[in-house]
């Protein structure tokens, strides 16, 4: 049951921080290259809502997890 924490908790990392890149790095500068602002504002809303359905998964398990593993890992808080 750990490792699947483990894993849940990485891979909402990556969505989060992985998305979050794409979206700065990638993404505006190449909404740029749209002539139409219009279509700019169409493109970006329906990728960022698509990302952000995920973003909130990503904020409600990634504190989960973490908080499940600390409690096993470590007795609760009550670390050495």
């Amino acid at each position: 049951m750990l490792s699947l924490a483990i894993a849940v908790h990485v891979f909402t990392a990556i969505v989060w921080i992985g998305g979050m890149f794409f979206a700065v790095i990638c993404l505006r500068p190449s909404l740029g290259l749209l002539d139409d602002p219009a279509q700019r504002l169409l493109l970006a809303r329906a990728i960022l809502q698509r990302f952000f359905r995920w973003v909130w998964v990503a904020v409600l398990l990634l504190p989960a997890t973490g908080f499940w593993m600390t409690t096993r890992l470590y007795d609760g808080f009550s670390w050495p």
